[in-house]
């Protein structure tokens, strides 16, 4: 009898992107560090297991968040410093995203959002075996007037990420935040334990604009003729787009649902949405 068994998570599935979706829980700032989670915050995860049978799921908390940057950072003093000393658990959620998918790969979204195809069709079939990172729009301005507290006319999303491990742009986004973030501490005359950051400062340090910052820097290292974030405007006519091995989503992909930049917001579910993302905004404090 031929033994055809294959462990789980290592199957091949058609693309680059491995077979594991993160998520992420820190504690909040004067909650218990450890112990049970909030069962409450975790009632879309069934639809990323239900769309993605075969795909692993790891949830990470404070403990398991800890032992991963021990185990890959230890000999980084830049990183494991920030990661001990940065109190706001947003920041730190930004930080410890980017170095999972550096080291692991796989889909990173937030607890507030929604599969709503799955993973294996995410990257159509002509880009399989070329796309290494998979991101999504948040913010296109198009011809209309600009949104509070983006910088950008267009602004890429990181509340859902997919990416082959070991690509150079999840490193560099690690340490961008931290140049931010020690910049901004001393701005403010402090140090990195001792920073409060306003929800803007969050999203200019850590958050999508930074990290639109560092996409735009490497996709214009893939391609010369790349010159600004709206050469990225405008793509629901045409579909997503590869440049180099990044493929950038339109704004369906992973931003329908939204009253601006063209989403799709009539009560449908357009094919081209992938997740949906209910902005809870937990990193502001809230829910």
């Amino acid at each position: 009898m031929t033994n055809n068994y294959i462990p789980p998570f290592t199957i091949s599935r058609g693309h680059l992107i491995p077979p594991k979706i993160w998520q992420i829980m820190l504690p909040q700032p004067g909650g218990p560090p450890d112990g049970p989670l909030n069962a409450e915050k975790l009632v879309n995860t069934p639809t990323w297991l239900a769309q993605n049978p075969g795909y692993g799921y790891i949830l990470v908390g404070q403990a398991e968040a800890d032992d991963f940057i021990n185990a890959h950072f230890a000999g980084d003093g830049r990183i494991t410093g920030a990661w001990r000393a940065l109190k706001n658990p947003g920041v730190k959620s930004d930080l410890l995203r980017y170095l999972i998918l550096f080291i692991e790969g796989g889909i990173y979204s937030d607890i507030d959002t929604e599969a709503l195809r799955p993973v294996d069709s995410w990257v159509p079939e002509q880009y399989r075996d070329k796309a290494k990172v998979v991101i999504g729009i948040e913010w296109d301005q198009l011809d209309g007037g600009p949104w509070a507290d983006i910088p950008h006319r267009l602004q890429f999303c990181q509340w859902t990420i997919a990416t082959a491990p070991g690509h150079p742009l999840f490193l560099k986004m690690a340490y961008h935040t931290i140049s931010r973030l020690e910049r901004l501490a001393a701005e403010h005359g402090t140090s990195l334990e001792d920073l409060e950051l306003s929800s803007v400062e969050v999203m200019m340090s850590s958050g999508p604009a930074s990290w639109t910052d560092v996409v735009l820097e490497q996709l214009m290292e893939m391609d010369p003729n790349i010159k600004d974030v709206t050469d990225f405007s405008g793509m629901k006519p045409t579909g997503p787009r590869l440049t180099g091995d990044i493929l950038i989503l339109t704004i369906d992909g992973f931003g329908f649902g939204q009253s601006h930049s063209n989403s799709t917001h009539d009560g449908s579910i357009p094919e081209a949405a992938l997740i949906k993302h209910n902005f809870w905004g937990s990193w502001r404090g809230g829910r």
